[in-house]
């Protein structure tokens, strides 16, 4: 393929940036003669180095984190490394408002002045913040911090990169961010009662034994003793809609996939909520991260998922850390891997981080932004259930649906089902 690149060249940070995502540039040539199969434009591998396209958001991500901005010679780089035409990748990274195309100061403050934080006098903030601190100051739209007034994510480039959210947010807190004098602290506090919330504050959210103490993967031990077909009855039983807005039953859609001869299956966690007054999800990936991973396992035990994303929109750096943390604990603890808890079955999760953009909540855009597209919707049928993710069959639920998942098969769906309505049943978080 010949990606017509030519002009800026990529600075060493920006190559480093890219090679600790996408690992050190590979050779095509072997001894005298070249690797056709394997050999690219700069040597990165042809064929393989297409099928990593996937790795395209990731990879401007690093660049960003590292740089604070995307330049062409950064673009560049990462288009030879995954042979990707600049074209389609400009395409890509000018998609995302997260992104920036332009040089920008290494600290930003991306100041929400949607409709929560505007009845929070958010307007004025931003007025007299931009007169301070000029182009550090982005307007945002809605950061999933409407329980806590006015916010403001804040992100610093450099080796040691920082993105936290400053929620109240004032203006001196967002100043001293910007200025490197203040830094990131927990946004979460005590939630009592509810069923889905109820480890949240009391339980810590970043041990993995203390999750296992408060009764966390007994749900995953019945499942292996049920089996697929028994643990999809059971959820189908339980009558679980999605929560995600089109309140499809969740065990219809596991047993579409389940049916589905093509291979491989994918697990797909929709963390991407976007609509203003809505942050739910973030509560339940900050404070209960080890549930939604228990879950999306049960759900690939039940489908024969072999491999999961957790796509979680890039507003949301301290549920992204409680995630990232979640996974690399239950990986070393067998629960995620070649062998699941020693059960027979391999299933692992990979973390994808959005770039700002409300439409990838959207099931079919996520697909294409998770593909290193753009990410726009596709026309359905075919549906996810049997051209999903990488055009294979997929299940694709939101984090809500997913953390009803354990209570179902610990309580028996029966139970469960008891509360809410014949045909609404469980409980909803708003």
């Amino acid at each position: 393929m010949d990606l017509h690149i030519t002009g800026a060249e990529a600075t060493e940070a920006e190559r480093a940036a890219v090679d600790a995502v996408l690992g050190p540039p590979t050779s095509g040539w072997h001894g005298a003669r070249r690797d056709i199969a394997r050999d690219g434009r700069s040597g990165t591998g042809g064929r393989a180095a297409q099928d990593r396209r996937h790795q395209l958001l990731p990879a401007l991500h690093a660049v960003q984190d590292r740089i604070g901005w995307i330049s062409h010679g950064a673009l560049n780089y990462i288009c030879e490394r995954l042979s990707v035409p600049p074209a389609e990748a400009w395409g890509v990274v000018t998609f995302y408002d997260l992104l920036a195309t332009d040089e920008r100061p290494v600290a930003v403050a991306h100041v929400c002045d949607d409709i929560a934080c505007r009845l929070h006098g958010a307007d004025q903030m931003c007025r007299t913040l931009e007169a301070r601190l000029g182009e550090a100051v982005r307007r945002s739209p809605c950061l999933g911090m409407c329980d806590r007034g006015s916010a403001a994510l804040v992100t610093r480039a450099g080796p040691s990169t920082e993105r936290f959210v400053i929620a109240p947010a004032t203006v001196d807190a967002v100043a001293d961010a910007v200025s490197g004098t203040l830094s990131a602290a927990s946004t979460l506090g005590t939630v009592s009662g509810a069923k889905l919330l109820k480890r949240i504050g009391h339980v810590d959210p970043t041990n993995l034994n203390a999750y296992r103490t408060s009764g966390g993967y007994q749900a995953l031990s019945r499942a292996i003793a049920l089996g697929p077909s028994g643990v999809i009855a059971e959820v189908t039983a339980s009558k679980l809609m999605g929560r995600g807005g089109a309140a499809f039953p969740t065990g219809r859609k596991w047993e579409s996939v389940s049916r589905e001869a093509a291979r491989p299956h994918y697990v797909v966690c929709n963390a991407d909520e976007s609509e203003p007054g809505t942050f739910k999800d973030r509560v339940l990936m900050e404070g209960d991260p080890f549930a939604i991973v228990e879950a999306m396992t049960i759900c690939a035990l039940a489908t024969g998922g072999e491999r999961g994303f957790l796509y979680i929109r890039g507003e949301y750096p301290l549920a992204e850390a409680r995630m990232a943390g979640a996974i690399a604990q239950a990986r070393a603890a067998g629960l995620l891997g070649a062998n699941v808890a020693g059960a027979g079955f391999r299933f692992d999760i990979e973390i994808r981080r959005g770039g700002g953009a409300y439409i990838c909540g959207e099931e079919t855009a996520l697909f294409n932004s998770i593909e290193g597209k753009r990410g726009e919707p596709r026309s359905k049928p075919p549906f996810p259930a049997q051209v999903g993710v990488f055009g294979k069959p997929t299940v694709v639920n939101n984090v809500e649906t997913l953390a009803n998942v354990p209570h179902i098969l610990v309580e028996g769906a029966a139970t469960w089902a008891g509360t809410g309505t014949p045909e609404s049943t469980g409980t909803r978080l708003f």
